[in-house]
């Protein structure tokens, strides 16, 4: 996905996560409501080149 901030453009990784439904939590409006986990969470490893207030990280 292609997104444009303050003037910058960067293209959006959205790493392909797993879901599967777990325990029962709750009803809200008579529909059953479960907790979704995820089955295996990917390491964040993308930081080279970050700032913050003009400080690299």
């Amino acid at each position: 996905m292609k997104l444009h901030y303050r003037g910058v453009k960067y293209e959006s990784i959205q790493p392909d996560v797993e879901m599967v439904d777990g325990e029962v939590i709750g009803r809200y409006r008579g529909a059953v409501v479960r907790r979704r986990v995820a089955k295996h969470m990917p390491a964040q490893t993308h930081t080279e080149g970050l700032k913050y207030r003009g400080a690299s990280v």
